[in-house]
């Protein structure tokens, strides 16, 4: 357990329904070399648990004071599930990129749960009519409350979500 700086605790103060304080990171993925050993939801969803140790508010919830007299504190999340955190869905055909484009300002609109790590993972299939992206391409779309993200972390995620092999460190 430790507690939020007071930069991060603004975030959190701040937060509102109506003006969430969580930030996205899209990433698209062309599968067009992989003949057909294509990438699936299964292979995505361990690949992220064996790297969910590259940073420790991946499986931690944010606890608030009393009153909020003081800033709140990361803790453990005794109850995390994994497959409420990572989500699979797919666009419907054409698969374009206003379909798309409406999904994830969908996604963007709803505030995270704040009673759970503060984090949300969506694996899009189906962008199948994108200019640009072959068919099979898809997108992960990547949802995190600005207090648990600085420029540190996301370089760190970056990486672990790239590497073909777990980092066991955690910073």
């Amino acid at each position: 357990m430790y507690q939020v700086d007071s930069e991060d605790a603004n975030f959190l103060f701040m937060e509102k329904a109506e003006s969430p304080t969580h930030i996205s990171l899209i990433y698209l993925y062309d599968q067009s070399e992989l003949g057909d050993a294509l990438v699936r939801f299964t292979h995505i969803r361990e690949h992220i648990n064996n790297r969910l140790n590259s940073a420790p508010v991946f499986r931690q919830k944010v606890k608030r004071t009393p009153g909020d007299i003081d800033y709140p504190y990361w803790v453990d999340d005794d109850r995390f599930d994994l497959d409420f955190h990572v989500r699979h869905l797919g666009l419907p055909k054409p698969g374009d990129w206003r379909q798309f484009c409406i999904l994830t300002s969908r996604l963007h609109s709803r505030p995270l749960n704040m009673s759970r790590p503060l984090w949300e993972l969506y694996v899009i299939e189906g962008l199948d009519n994108v200019e640009g992206l072959p068919a099979n391409s898809f997108a992960i779309y990547f949802k995190v409350h600005h207090c648990a993200m600085d420029e540190f972390t996301a370089q760190e995620l970056l990486q672990s979500l790239h590497a073909h092999t777990p980092n066991t460190r955690q910073h």
